[in-house]
């Protein structure tokens, strides 16, 4: 038996001559409701074993996990995907929806944003680049024309309504880490259903044994925490421009709350859109750091004076941290080209002079270009915009001020279940230096206060 928490070390090793497999089973006391992480490390140490952990009952039969009913059917078209891709082809998508469960052949993936015009695919949430998968599922390659399925989750024991599409069983199980952390070592959060002896099974998924398949199995108890990174140090800022501040949030053992990020002291002539918030499992955001047109050239110890922190409620606790500072940056020269976001239309305009749309609607604003020397052609990314809020009818070309002209109307569209909330969002040229707008306040409304006014 392992006692829990507990660390273990095993191996999958058989005599020369015997080609069988070796999975090793560690017996464990758990009760009903308690939460246990099992991972394992060993290619992260230099084994050679590619490790999958599985949860079984005493009998040696698997441990249910959830049901997983198919809604609608559909199948991979276009190309194969690999076991990384997140942007995928796949048929009837105009019939699904955002935050939705994909069910690929035994992986579990969700939709996040859809097809942005005729050559785009359906983006699904990644991590790192690499799609996310969820319920502990592993990422797989995928064939062309393989059948995928929008699934709902019930737990075991639901009365499933049968609907002529199939109902998965997902057991507690897991090949390679689904959140990509631990490359290709396992882990798995096992919740206990009853009071009872289970056991867990770890096993090498190619059932290889011999030399260097050694591995170390950890059952504990979770640590939600998060960390966060400024992937943007230092940058160059042109005076009455704007630069992307990004910042990437590490979620730790399952905690999904939201995170608000606040930048505080900033030099004389210097702003921040602040506080931004990383969403309720989403892992990044961005602000925008503005230099005023007549700013002063701040020196090294004004910079080593800005606070950034990162709040989160973990179990209750707030917890405050503090995430870094932005390193010395540089007052540059105007820039060729300065980027302006603003309402076009008073009925979209909210009390504070930003943006405000309805659940279920589509807004306009408009991107301003004041050119100073360049005259060619400027594409623009919109950060921040709450999920479920996209940029509208943007064709093959994108959100685009054509050469020489100075400014473009853009549509904003929230999907129905949009949630009220509040956001600093702003405009980014994708050429010059990436300058970027001042931000605007954009404001989810309750439905038909767009309407009242």
């Amino acid at each position: 038996p392992l006692a829990l928490p507990g660390i273990v070390k095993g191996e999958f090793k058989r005599p020369a001559n015997d080609k069988s497999s070796d999975p090793d089973f560690y017996r464990i006391a758990a009760k009903a409701g308690q939460v246990w992480i099992i991972e394992t490390n060993a290619g992260r140490s230099g084994s050679l074993a590619d490790t999958k952990v599985e949860v079984l009952h005493a009998d040696g039969q698997p441990v249910l996990r959830a049901l997983l009913q198919a809604v609608r059917d559909s199948w991979i078209n276009f190309r194969p995907i690999d076991s990384s891709s997140a942007d995928d082809r796949l048929e009837y998508w105009e019939e699904m929806d955002l935050n939705q469960f994909v069910y690929m052949q035994g992986e579990v993936c969700k939709t996040f944003r859809s097809p942005q015009g005729p050559d785009s695919g359906y983006q699904l949430y990644a991590l790192g680049g690499k799609r996310r998968d969820y319920f502990d599922t592993s990422a797989t390659a995928h064939a062309k024309e393989e059948p995928c399925y929008i699934v709902e989750a019930y737990p075991p024991g639901s009365k499933i309504v049968e609907n002529g599409l199939p109902v998965f069983p997902l057991y507690f199980s897991n090949d390679d880490d689904a959140e990509r952390k631990l490359d290709k070592d396992s882990r798995l959060t096992f919740t206990v259903p009853a009071d009872g002896t289970y056991l867990v099974k770890v096993s090498d998924v190619r059932g290889f044994t011999g030399d260097k398949q050694h591995y170390t199995l950890t059952v504990r108890p979770p640590l939600p925490d998060f960390g966060v990174t400024i992937n943007t140090m230092a940058p160059k800022v042109p005076a009455g421009s704007g630069q992307r501040l990004k910042f990437t949030l590490s979620r730790i053992d399952n905690f999904e709350g939201d995170v608000r990020i606040d930048i505080a002291g900033l030099p004389a002539g210097f702003s921040a859109s602040s506080p931004v918030v990383i969403a309720a499992g989403h892992v990044e955001t961005n602000s925008v750091l503005t230099a005023a047109k007549e700013a002063p050239e701040p020196k090294k110890e004004d910079w080593e004076r800005v606070a950034i922190l990162a709040t989160g409620l973990i179990d209750g606790r707030l917890v405050t941290k503090t995430i870094g500072s932005l390193g010395e940056i540089k007052l540059e020269k105007p820039s060729q080209i300065r980027v302006i976001m603003l309402p076009d239309n008073p009925k979209y305009t909210a009390a504070d002079g930003g943006l405000i749309i309805e659940p279920g609607t589509t807004i306009t604003a408009k991107i301003v270009v004041e050119r100073n020397g360049f005259d060619g052609d400027v594409k623009f990314d919109v950060d921040n915009l709450p999920h479920g809020v996209i940029v509208d009818n943007i064709g093959l070309s994108g959100v685009l001020v054509r050469a020489k002209e100075t400014e473009r109307q853009i549509f904003l569209t929230a999907r129905p279940w949009v949630s009220a909330t509040s956001r600093w969002i702003h405009a980014v040229a994708q050429v010059q230096g990436n300058q970027a707008s001042s931000e605007v306040r954009l404001h989810v409304s309750a439905t038909g206060e767009v309407a009242a006014k």
